[in-house]
């Protein structure tokens, strides 16, 4: 990625040659191998880190070649596209009394990313908002190979950028995909791994880094990541493991360009200051022998959801709204309880929607106003993530917890009401 106004070498800008991009390709995996050293010794556990060093270089090494062969003659674009490397360490949050012994452990692993740079200012004028999208690919180690095991996970992500014309930059990273665990509960071969229950879960993420231009192709990196992993509740048991991470890495310029800071404008005003949508919901539950149900047995979940909203900044929204979900799991368990009480659940939402171009990512607090057989806490808090497809179709995920405790995820698909001719106040 360029900086506005400097050239990437050569007379008039021409790509060096592709041996030249290559040395210097090499000369940022050396100083990426410098970074991994300082870890290493800050770290405190260098058996761990020296491993997982040496598959890191190997990995830096290659990437660096393909995208020395792939990369592009600098240009005036403003959408570069970018591959990255980093190296995670990090440690498990117990959050419940079960988990202590279990989460003594330093989880460490390797990310590979790929990611397209949008600054045209028609698309960043509405929002003021210049973004990076794109798909992460982890590798994590979680430290206890017989009861915790390693995760593969796949992230698709929005990552909105602060200061972005400057060579020192920060950027907030949100995401959400899907991840293979290698070690799941077992009540007679691994009954103390409570955070997993099925080897598909879904990842969440939400992380803050710190970016350097280096060179014209080249950025140093370093954050901190905050990771959950879980089934969201539809294979119990299911703790669900937080594990935050600090990270380094750097990042090759594949297309390069020129990155613009967005005009600061105030054409979002005349996007729709209210706004209503509503959400068919589905999800499902399937849970472990425990006395009451057989291994595998499948509950489905099915509700809906309505709220209306008011934009009240460039990317902000305040809504409310009231969602009920019919819970076939807790059906089932009154059945054989033998009770007549409703699986019906009732709630009243409130929140904020942060609105970035078509991402749409919403954190709402609940109330429940019917459940009649609750035994959690009254309140509850729900993470939305959203796609809008033309201006009308919403397509998205959502996870329900009661405070720590992961609960369900679920898929949607809504309709958004608004009128876009509309710019009252």
């Amino acid at each position: 990625m360029l900086l506005k106004g400097i050239s990437p070498g050569g007379q008039n800008g021409i790509c060096p040659i592709r041996a030249q991009e290559r040395e210097e390709a090499r000369r940022g995996v050396y100083g990426f191998a410098i970074l991994l050293l300082a870890a290493e010794v800050l770290s405190g556990k260098k058996a761990h880190f020296s491993a997982m060093k040496r598959q890191v270089l190997f990995w830096a090494l290659l990437f660096t070649d393909l995208a020395s062969l792939l990369a592009q003659a600098p240009e005036a674009n403003p959408n570069p596209v970018l591959m990255g490397i980093r190296a995670h360490r990090g440690f498990i949050i117990p959050h419940s009394r079960e988990l202590i012994n279990v989460s003594r452990t330093k989880p460490h692993g390797l990310e590979v990313n790929v990611q397209w740079v949008e600054s045209r200012p028609e698309r960043t004028e509405r929002t003021g908002v210049v973004a990076k999208r794109g798909f992460v690919f982890y590798y994590f180690d979680y430290d206890n190979p017989d009861v915790l095991g390693h995760s593969v996970s796949t992230v698709a992500y929005v990552e909105p950028m602060f200061g972005v014309e400057r060579r020192l930059y920060g950027s907030l990273q949100t995401g959400l995909g899907v991840a293979y665990v290698s070690k799941v509960y077992d009540a007679e071969s691994n009954p103390t791994n409570l955070f997993f229950s099925s080897h598909i879960s879904l990842l969440a993420m939400l992380n803050l880094h710190m970016h350097y231009r280096v060179a014209p192709r080249w950025e140093a990196t370093m954050g901190l990541n905050y990771n959950h992993i879980s089934n969201g509740g539809m294979r119990l048991p299911n703790k669900g493991m937080n594990f935050p991470t600090w990270n380094v890495g750097v990042s090759y310029a594949v297309r390069p360009g020129v990155v613009q800071r967005a005009p600061r404008t105030g054409l979002w005003r005349s996007e729709p200051r209210h706004f209503a949508w509503v959400h068919a919901v589905g999800s499902a539950k399937t849970v472990l022998a425990d006395g009451s149900f057989a291994r595998g047995e499948v509950q489905w979940l099915w509700g809906t959801t309505v709220a209306v909203g008011r934009r009240i900044g460039r990317l902000s929204a305040l809504s409310a709204g009231t969602e009920w979900i019919y819970d076939g799991w807790k059906r089932a368990r009154l059945d054989l309880q033998g009770s007549d009480r409703s699986a019906w659940l009732g709630g009243l939402l409130f929140g904020h929607e942060l609105l970035a171009g078509r991402v749409r990512f919403n954190v709402h607090v609940g109330a429940y106003v019917f459940h009649q057989n609750r035994e959690t806490d009254l309140l509850y808090q729900r993470y939305g993530l959203f796609y809008a497809i033309g201006d009308r179709l919403l397509v998205g995920s959502t996870l329900k917890a009661h405070r720590h405790v992961a609960d369900v995820f679920d898929v949607r698909v809504g309709w958004l009401f608004q009128n876009r001719s509309s710019n009252s106040n």
